[in-house]
């Protein structure tokens, strides 16, 4: 990925961090910083230190109810002065990771997939001390504390970082900012600015191409809150005046050389600074693009993210560990649903249907029919709760999602995986593009980004940058956080 910078004012330059997707480089000084700034920061270690301490307690205190012997007895003092050492053990090592950065990740699973890490250091190295200093290890109180203090420290950030942005961003110094483009990079663009109150950028809207029809343009997120307009008629330094715009980011790839000339002068007669910002898809073709850093150059490469040996070995043994446990305890659940389907209207109780899985590898799909047996066996989608194919039953089991369970059997089976992209069928994959194939690299799963964020309403293959960003950065606990968003996404009923 090549950044660019265009300087125009001589007063300095100011590098903005990178984002999910792309860098910038921002030239100019900023002038308008202010002290509350540091209050979003401060607000954040203060609610992962009360979210930590409280949930460490709760579990260290149902962990010692389970192992309390008449041999060792952990007196209260003991619990809460372990509790606030492993609170500020934790926070030391956030702050060590760079868990507080000025720049939010892509639906914040990757700070849910720190906290994981983290947690396992701190657990370790809790372990380590009490080890070498022959303390007597309270473990189900250890564990209890790790566990649940984890889980509150994990799903808590996430609406602390949702709060912060609603409430303390509107305080905080914003540049009003335009960004030329209204493609994929742009909207990535606008999204990590929106999430990322630190930065400083108000995004008022977007400059969209001849070709573009769209009259707004939303941002990547749960719901979909968030738009600007696009504006179709040319950019002018009257325009940025009108618009009181400081900022401009270009966030076209294919603007020509000429192009960005008219775009550098016309920010330059308005006194406007001008930064760009390049996709990863530019240097793209059949993978993803991996982003590296050499003594402060950035390097662009089309060398796939390998997440090894070890990560595909762990994610199989997560896969039919949890997938036998779920079948077993959903049991129940299938059989009232196998009742329900069958009670509404004659035919199968599963609906079979050809997927394509990993390296375009056919398989058969399993879900509770929702539909009516005459309906189409290969066709679009339905995506309203009122389509005449969908049955009663089957409205109800689309909006809880309970449709999808039996696809635990595919995961047990290896034809599907719980975390990855969602599987397509083939008529739709015969049409991918290369940028669009990245997706059957890696085993296809039962849920994913795309499936926790609003653009699951349109088709898999129009929001790719989902399961792009989780391809290129895939791990086992971003595995473990996605289910974790998972499990907070279906708790809110969404």
């Amino acid at each position: 990925m090549n950044t660019n910078a265009i300087p125009f004012q001589p007063e300095g330059n100011e590098r903005v961090e990178q984002t999910p997707i792309s860098i910038a480089i921002h030239t100019g000084a900023r002038s308008d910083w202010s002290p509350s700034q540091l209050s979003v920061p401060l607000v954040r270690v203060t609610a992962d230190l009360f979210l930590l301490l409280t949930g460490t307690l709760i579990g260290g205190t149902i962990g010692h109810l389970f192992q309390r012997t008449h041999s060792f007895e952990l007196s209260t003092q003991s619990l809460i002065l372990g509790s606030i050492i492993y609170t500020f053990l934790v926070l030391g090592l956030l702050q060590s990771d760079k868990a507080y950065p000025r720049v939010c990740s892509l639906l914040h699973v990757k700070e849910t997939e720190t906290v994981l890490r983290v947690s396992i250091k701190a657990i370790m190295i809790s372990l380590v001390v009490c080890i070498v200093a022959r303390y007597p290890v309270p473990r189900m109180a250890m564990l209890g504390g790790w566990v649940i203090g984890t889980a509150f420290l994990a799903i808590g950030r996430v609406w602390v970082l949702e709060a912060v942005r609603q409430r303390i961003a509107a305080s905080l110094p914003r540049r009003r900012s335009l960004i030329y483009g209204s493609r994929r990079t742009a909207r990535r663009f606008f999204t990590g600015a929106l999430h990322s109150p630190m930065l400083g950028i108000d995004p008022v809207g977007f400059i969209g191409s001849e070709s573009e029809h769209n009259d707004a343009m939303y941002s990547y997120d749960y719901f979909q809150r968030d738009s600007r307009p696009i504006f179709h008629e040319p950019l002018s330094a009257e325009m940025l005046t009108q618009l009181k715009i400081k900022d401009i980011y270009v966030c076209d790839s294919s603007i020509s050389d000429h192009g960005l000339k008219i775009v550098r002068e016309i920010a330059q007669a308005a006194n406007c600074t001008l930064s760009l910002v390049d996709d990863q898809e530019i240097l793209a073709n059949k993978c993803p693009t991996r982003v590296w850093e050499m003594d402060g150059l950035f390097i662009a490469t089309t060398e796939p993210n390998d997440a090894g040996r070890f990560y595909s070995i762990i994610k199989r043994f997560i896969d039919i560990a949890c997938s036998s446990i779920l079948i077993f305890l959903s049991a129940p659940i299938w059989a009232l649903l196998a009742i329900a389907i069958r009670c509404e209207s004659k035919g199968p109780i599963f609906f079979r249907q050809a997927r394509v899985g990993q390296d375009g590898k056919l398989f058969e799909i399993l879900k509770f029919r929702s539909m009516k047996v005459d309906a189409p066996k290969y066709a679009r989608s339905p995506n309203e709760q009122t389509d005449s194919r969908i049955t009663r039953v089957g409205r109800l089991l689309r909006k809880t999602s309970l449709d999808e369970i039996p696809q635990l059997i595919n995961v047990l089976k290896g034809d599907m995986t719980l975390v990855g992209p969602r599987p397509e069928m083939p008529f739709i994959t015969e049409e991918y593009g290369p940028w669009e194939a990245t997706r059957l690299t890696v085993p296809q799963g039962i849920t994913g980004l795309w499936q926790l964020s609003a653009d699951r309403q349109f088709a898999i293959h129009q929001s790719i940058e989902y399961d792009l960003y989780y391809i290129q950065n895939r791990t086992v606990l971003m595995d473990v956080a996605i289910l974790l968003h998972t499990l907070v996404y279906a708790a809110k009923g969404i």
